[in-house]
């Protein structure tokens, strides 16, 4: 019986759902007035988004990435929005690092000189087929850092800098 009602208390409390995450991170370089721009994934999650997007079957590894590399830039094109101070911001793939576990997106590094007020990122990115998906959002800007969490119904959010 005891072991009954502990198993029954492991179930009831561990979680059901399956809980993905997604990282990208733009640092701003003030020697060049330019952010440096990337996003981290799972690579097997990836795989599976990019194959429901593409209707083919993808598998990302490290030598054939330059394959696809089309096929994630229109991916994200399609499910992701960066805005500096209201105005779109071009997230062009610079390159792409893939291991077994991992997916690292570098993008080319956007110039922006001007004062920066706010940051605005909507971003879908895997939730067509993860619907539990959160994509982390972290902006480092002159010392300071801020942070968004999207996912569910919450797709866009914008913070503003000091």
């Amino acid at each position: 019986m005891f072991h009954f009602i502990v198993s029954l208390l492991f179930y009831i409390l561990v979680p059901q759902h399956d809980f993905h995450t997604s990282w990208m991170n733009l640092t701003f370089n003030e020697k060049n007035n330019q952010f440096e721009v990337s996003w981290r994934t799972d690579t097997e999650h990836l795989e599976g988004v990019l194959t429901s997007f593409s209707g083919m079957e993808i598998k990302l590894e490290n030598t054939s990435i330059e394959d696809h590399k089309v096929l994630l830039n229109n991916y994200i094109d399609k499910n992701t929005s960066l805005l500096f101070n209201q105005q779109m911001q071009l997230l062009e793939i610079d390159v792409v690092e893939v291991t077994f576990a991992e997916v690292v997106v570098h993008f080319k590094p956007i110039k922006y000189k001007r004062k920066l007020k706010s940051v605005t990122v909507a971003s879908t990115l895997l939730q067509l087929v993860f619907p539990n998906q959160i994509n982390m959002v972290q902006v480092n800007y002159k010392g300071k850092m801020y942070s968004m969490l999207l996912g569910g119904s919450k797709t866009v959010e914008e913070v503003f800098l000091d």
